[in-house]
């Protein structure tokens, strides 16, 4: 028996909420992942244990969190390093903190602090694991024909701690309303941190909804994310994962499509050095007919890195005219850096378009030659080369300020000057 399922089963007694205690007795059943189930096949989650993380209590969590911010304090200006847009939520080692936020005051747009604990029992043990013990997260939920034009930033900050930061977000937007949010995963101090996140969103009729996701918390920030969105009829909703540093990353995202002539679009980029992982996993539910989703995943993997990709897509047979289209693209930058891909196709309906490929290479020599010969030396070539590759994921960020942010960070990556 692992170290953390005897620490859950010292906390089960403690918990008074019967929808966590079962949620945590499920998790104790299930037990920790490991890489003799196939969904963790090359993601070895014991390595982020290993650091000494633990699950805590809510009240536990606020105290301690109170204890560190007596000496250690995170300051606004450090925030607006990051920041593109006055409406921040900031949380800091997952406590919400309404002195570094500032929300957009509107009659339609609500906002609470919750730990959104959901008596949902499922057969997988991180999510059972934040629904025990989520400390805090957003309820948001925009009305109907509400236009939010500035970005919605959401900050998830971690400062010194050994917690199993848990943290459990739902949004609502309803019908013909129009948001944008961006998520910022920072490491404060540089510290060993994990995050285990767990998101849920609602996207109603003809709604519009972007989510950035841009994990930058450097090579000691680990993070299991799980995303879930239901969109109904003629919806659009996009996603865009960024990981740009990070220790071990594992992202889940899952699509219900579930009215007629709505758009899906996920866009993901992994930008990996070092012995980083990055593990991206996404479900596109097609359960409705009519309706279309657009899948692009690029990976550039350098020293000893690990990237894997598992992108699913299920049309069900009441899934007529549908048009679905996924691609992973991978670039391998040293002989020691791995990819593993499994792009996926389930179609029970017979009339429609879909696709799906998955391909990995390096860099060209004819490509770096060319360059070369025009008086460009060969690592800034090789770099212009790599960012070229990236741009692709990058543009579709339609937040000109963000875009340009990530454009200027990437560079940097890549000891290149725009």
């Amino acid at each position: 028996m692992s170290d953390l399922i005897s620490i859950l089963q010292e906390n089960l007694p403690k918990i008074q909420d019967e929808n966590q205690k079962a949620s945590l007795q499920n998790a104790i059943q299930l037990g920790v992942p490991s890489m003799k189930n196939e969904e963790w096949k090359y993601t070895y989650y014991n390595k982020i244990l290993q650091q000494g993380f633990k699950p805590v209590l809510v009240a536990d969590q606020h105290v301690n969190m109170f204890k560190m911010m007596g000496s250690l304090t995170v300051e606004k200006e450090f925030i607006d390093e990051y920041s593109v847009s006055e409406n921040r939520i900031v949380f800091v080692n997952g406590v919400f903190h309404s002195e570094l936020s500032s929300f957009i005051n509107h009659p339609q747009i609500n906002l609470w602090n919750t730990n959104n604990v959901s008596e949902n029992i499922t057969s997988d043990f991180l999510l059972e694991l934040n629904n025990a013990f989520a400390s805090d997260g957003i309820f948001l939920e925009i009305g109907d024909h509400v236009v939010v034009n500035d970005l919605i930033e959401i900050f998830y900050i971690h400062t010194k701690s050994s917690d199993i930061i848990q943290l459990k977000n739902k949004i609502i937007v309803g019908k013909n309303s129009q948001v944008k949010l961006a998520e910022y995963y920072i490491n404060y101090d540089e510290a060993p941190a994990y995050l285990n996140i767990v998101t849920e969103m609602q996207v109603a009729e003809n709604a519009h909804t972007e989510l950035y996701k841009i994990q930058d918390g450097g090579k000691v920030f680990n993070i299991t994310d799980n995303t879930f969105v239901k969109q109904d009829k003629s919806s659009v909703c996009t996603v865009n994962t960024i990981s740009l540093t990070g220790g071990i990353t594992r992202n889940i995202l899952q699509f219900d499509v579930n009215g007629e002539r709505a758009e899906t679009h996920m866009n993901g980029l992994y930008l990996l050095e070092n012995e980083e992982h990055v593990d991206n996993r996404t479900l596109v539910n097609h359960n409705v007919a009519n309706c279309e989703s657009n899948e692009l995943y690029k990976g550039i993997l350098g020293g000893k890195s690990t990237g894997v990709f598992n992108g699913k897509i299920v049309v069900k047979q009441a899934a007529q005219k549908t048009n679905a289209f996924q691609s992973n693209r991978n670039l391998l930058l040293s002989n020691d850096a791995n990819i593993y891909t499994k792009p996926q196709l389930e179609i029970f309906a017979d009339d429609v378009k879909c696709s799906h490929g998955a391909t990995s290479s390096q860099i060209e020599d004819s490509e770096l030659f060319y360059l070369q010969a025009r008086g460009i030396g060969k690592e800034v070539a090789r770099g212009l080369l790599v960012y070229a590759f990236a741009a692709e994921v990058v543009e579709n960020i339609k937040n000109e300020l963000l875009r340009n942010k990530l454009q200027e960070r990437i560079a940097e990556l890549l000891k290149i000057e725009l």
